[in-house]
């Protein structure tokens, strides 16, 4: 018995170690949900944000939409074998075309915005600070605009750099890289209304767009087979559960790198010092110069 207990100990020990080490990152992903964060994100993204690229495909100069619906297919793993059903997914562009309005539109534009809501309080939860009501909720209608607009120009951009030549190859990569990492630096800038300063966001814009290439390019080898199984046994409703089984898995990470960006701006570690670019632990915060006026005049009225 004693035997057995000494061997154990040494292993509660390391145990304990270990979980003194990543307590912080445990506590947070606790704080934020992040199961729950990321099935309702996923869920968000299945049902608002993909009408919203739909009809940004629609609406778009013909060969800027075919280029963003090739991508989309493409990151979805829809393109290649899977059956016509199923790659209507994300149909073409002219098929998209004759079944938008404006006011429908302006339906998925308002829809989308519940796909912001989420994504908003997974930044406010993961750096603790206040939720900001309908404020944030405007900010993240202006961060959609700023989304369909970056769809536009990605596809324009892609469109043109559509050559086999190498060169135009790595410089396509190279901009697709530069621009993912440009939308997930501002993205929690945004949704955060500045609360956060843009050196402090570096670790998570860079985390996250990592993440999210390397998912693209998983998701265009592993998802036209499950894509085939799942349909083969359940029909397009298992292609369906497919896709967004796979959305929950970006979403769950994309909310860890939300996470471990903001522990790395508010850590006092060498990380943390790297992150917000000074060891003062407190610089990651950036008071907005609306809330600026509002603090100085808060004494004059007072008076």
């Amino acid at each position: 018995m004693v035997t057995v207990r000494r061997l154990i100990q040494p292993v509660l020990r390391l145990i304990e170690r270990i979980l003194r080490r990543f307590a912080p990152v445990l506590e947070r992903l606790a704080a934020v949900g992040f199961i729950q964060s990321a099935v309702v994100m996923a869920a968000q993204t299945f049902l608002a944000l993909f009408p919203l690229l739909i009809a940004v495909i629609a609406v778009a100069p013909t060969d800027v939409g075919q280029t963003i619906a090739s991508v989309a297919r493409d990151r979805l793993g829809l393109a290649g074998e899977t059956s016509d059903e199923v790659y209507r997914l994300v149909g073409t562009r002219d098929e998209l075309h004759g079944t938008i309005t404006t006011f429908g539109v302006i339906v998925v534009l308002g829809s989308a915005t519940s796909f912001t809501r989420a994504l908003q309080r997974v930044y406010e939860s993961s750096w603790q600070i206040p939720r900001l009501g309908l404020r944030g909720s405007v900010r993240g209608l202006g961060w959609l605009v700023g989304l369909i607009a970056y769809f536009g120009l990605l596809g324009l951009a892609l469109k043109l750099t559509a050559s086999p030549a190498v060169a135009v190859t790595l410089l396509r990569q190279i901009l697709l890289i530069i621009s993912t990492y440009l939308m997930w630096w501002l993205t929690p800038f945004v949704l955060l209304c500045g609360r956060v300063r843009l050196r402090s966001l570096v670790a998570t814009g860079a985390l996250t767009a990592v993440v999210v290439l390397i998912a693209g390019r998983v998701s265009a080898v592993v998802m036209p087979r499950i894509i085939r199984t799942n349909e083969h046994q359940y029909g397009t409703i298992g292609a369906v559960f497919a896709i967004e089984s796979w959305l929950v898995v970006i979403a769950a990470l994309i909310v860890a790198c939300a996470i471990l960006g903001a522990l790395a701006g508010q850590a006092e570690s060498v990380v943390g010092r790297w992150a917000r670019g000074t060891s003062d632990p407190q610089a990651w915060q950036r008071i907005p110069s609306r809330l600026l006026r509002r603090q100085r005049a808060a004494p004059d009225r007072s008076s």
